[in-house]
């Protein structure tokens, strides 16, 4: 049985991550925490028995991996120390709040020869797989959108309009000969963000307007016969001629899991246990990375 540890128990942790490890018989979970209230209070609430209140006795516990859901901002410093005691390393999204860094963790994982898994969940979700199967694709918008929330360029960019840039990526069959970036800023505070990632073949436009009426998330793949869309990466809907479907999957479904977070976790689990490598590469995260640094240097300049 392989031993994953938990470190950085906050919001994303306890809504995404801790449920479905909890439903796991194949796994053994190892929390740590320095908030002793906090982790005993989880450990009981997802009945996980192994709880570490010291680095020391998490780092001895034997683990296979390590999950950090830690702030952004200790991201760099955690997952070197876990790459440094040879630990398989799953990260949220973003590995590094700028690209040098992120670079560095990637090539100290390589050297070691170990996995550093960047958690992009939309590659999982099962609407947005549906979205890539449709072939030679012309153009695809994503708009995700939040409600009175403008930040500064670098965290608007890299914290959040990151999994536009991902999913943008990972449905965009095609290389990237040119990026046109747009934005509304006042100061170093980003409104809203407009990206154009550009092959002679087809163009893939990212919008993030966080300075709007409404929390929302929509993604246009279409090709020369049919058009998807997927709302709120839960609902799909396919326009081919005059016809319209909306091919739903099953109620019995979770939310995680039309998320992808499931199959995300079981994707990093799988590369534990038997070594293959896992759907997203840390080289392939990694130039999600590169390309939001790009984004936020145009903005900044």
């Amino acid at each position: 049985m392989i031993k994953v540890g938990i470190v950085g128990l906050g919001d994303i942790a306890q809504k995404a991550y801790l449920p479905v490890l909890s439903k796991r018989a194949d796994i053994e979970v190892h929390l740590f925490s320095g908030n002793v209230t906090k982790l005993t209070e989880l450990g009981q609430q997802y009945r996980f028995t192994n709880l570490h209140a010291t680095l020391d006795t998490f780092l001895a516990s034997g683990l296979n991996g390590v999950m950090v859901h830690a702030a952004t901002e200790a991201h760099y410093e955690l997952v070197k120390l876990f790459l440094q005691h040879r630990l398989h390393v799953f990260v949220d999204k973003p590995l590094t709040l700028n690209y040098p860094d992120s670079k560095h963790l990637v090539e100290l994982a390589e050297h070691h020869n170990l996995l550093l898994f960047v958690g992009f969940n939309r590659r999982y979700a099962p609407v947005y797989q549906k979205l890539k199967e449709l072939p030679e694709p012309n153009l695809i918008i994503m708009q995700k959108n939040r409600q009175a929330l403008p930040d500064t360029i670098r965290r608007f960019v890299v914290e959040d309009f990151i999994h536009v840039v991902d999913t943008l990526r990972y449905l965009f069959p095609y290389s990237i000969e040119d990026i046109v970036v747009h934005g509304k800023k006042q100061g170093d505070v980003l409104h809203h963000v407009v990206i154009q990632l550009i092959n002679k073949q087809a163009i893939a436009i990212g919008i993030m307007n966080r300075d709007t009426g409404t929390t929302e998330e929509k993604l246009e793949v279409m090709n020369a016969t049919e058009k998807r869309i997927a709302y709120n990466v839960a609902e799909l809907e396919i326009l081919s001629n005059k016809n319209t479907s909306w091919p739903g999957g099953s109620d019995w479904e979770s939310t995680l899991y039309k998320r992808g977070f499931d199959n995300l976790v079981e994707d990093f689990l799988q590369a534990l246990r038997t070594g293959t490598p896992p759907q997203i590469s840390a080289r392939d995260a990694l130039r999600t990375h590169e390309i939001c640094e790009i984004i936020v240097e145009k903005l900044s300049s």
